[in-house]
């Protein structure tokens, strides 16, 4: 009979292995027979491993913790045995997100806009379990502080304290609650918008009784031009700013001149107040801002000067549509 062929590569599996092995011989008397060797089990499996049912089942997996044994710690396991007291740990744990947040609170994930940011907490500390909210320090951050007062006074003669807070340090601030005194006196808490590294931004702080301010217009209307072809509205704006308090202010004064589209009519202004700065994300300005900033000493009273012309031909004004203020 033909030897079997043996595999390439010159080895052979261990079935063929097996099946070739010397039949046992019988032992001579007095003698045990050596152990015949078994076959080794075959794979059921060949390829990479594929998890069973339980192990399918996310929802059933829990990780195991820094308490159990080296191959099972930081793990997943469908046969982790449920603790009623660890379940009804989370359960507390997890409600607490659902608590009202505190006024002026904001969660992370909505203030911190286009950036991410890690904090580092500067010591440990221990939060009691009682299912309340709780203040922790996790650091201090040096910002630089302004009060300024701002008035738009021809919407409203009333003048507002604003505290201007600049963040110069490489940490961000949230947006959450600011508690503000002055001195060893409380003011108030007001609401503090996400303030990233180098960013700039206003808290009002409420209106100021100590400063002062009155506006009044004149509209003068005339022609010019060959023909009296050309309708003159020649707007003019006083304003008068009073400082009651014991210390100078600074006041920033708002108004507003028209802008048009249309390019015969033309819009020259007569006033030594500016356009705002490029708008930031904290704050934008409506198109034909202008802002006057004093500095207005303790107890003096200052009055501000401007104005504007509106040049608009004869062929596009409308009867009696131009007496405005």
């Amino acid at each position: 009979q033909p030897a079997p062929s043996r595999p390439a590569g010159g080895s052979r599996s261990p079935a063929a292995r097996a099946a070739m092995a010397p039949p046992a011989m019988p032992a001579a008397p007095g003698q045990a027979a050596p152990p015949r060797p078994s076959a080794p089990a075959v794979p059921g499996h060949v390829g990479p491993p594929r998890p069973s049912g339980s192990e399918l089942d996310y929802t059933a997996l829990v990780l195991c913790g820094p308490d159990e044994q080296h191959a099972r710690r930081g793990r997943l396991f469908p046969d982790v045995p449920f603790d009623p007291t660890a379940a009804e740990y989370r359960r507390r744990a997890e409600g607490v997100a659902a608590l009202p947040l505190p006024a002026h609170a904001v969660r992370p994930r909505e203030s911190a806009g286009s950036f991410d940011h890690r904090f580092d907490a500067v010591a440990r500390a221990d939060i009691p379990s009682d299912g309340t909210w709780h203040t922790v320090t996790v650091g201090e951050i040096s910002v630089g502080l302004r009060t300024e007062y701002l008035c738009v006074p021809s919407v409203e003669q009333t003048v507002y304290a604003t505290l201007a807070l600049s963040n110069a340090t490489g940490q961000a601030l949230l947006a959450g609650p600011v508690e503000i005194t002055a001195g060893d006196d409380f003011l108030l808490t007001a609401a503090l918008p996400t303030l990233a590294p180098g960013g700039v931004c206003r808290v009002g702080l409420g209106q100021a009784e100590g400063v002062r301010v009155t506006r009044r217009t004149n509209l003068h209307e005339s022609t010019s031009g060959l023909r009296n072809t050309t309708t003159v509205l020649d707007h003019r704006v006083h304003v008068e700013l009073a400082n009651r308090l014991a210390e100078p202010v600074t006041v920033e004064v708002r108004e507003r001149v028209p802008v048009s589209s249309d390019p015969d009519v033309r819009v020259e202004e007569r006033a030594d107040w500016s356009a705002p700065q490029t708008d930031t994300d904290a704050e934008h300005h409506a198109p034909g801002t202008r802002i006057w900033r004093v500095e207005l000493p303790a107890g003096t009273t200052t009055a501000l000067d401007g104005g504007y012309e509106i040049r608009i031909p004869s062929a596009k004004t409308l009867a009696g549509g131009n007496r405005r203020s």
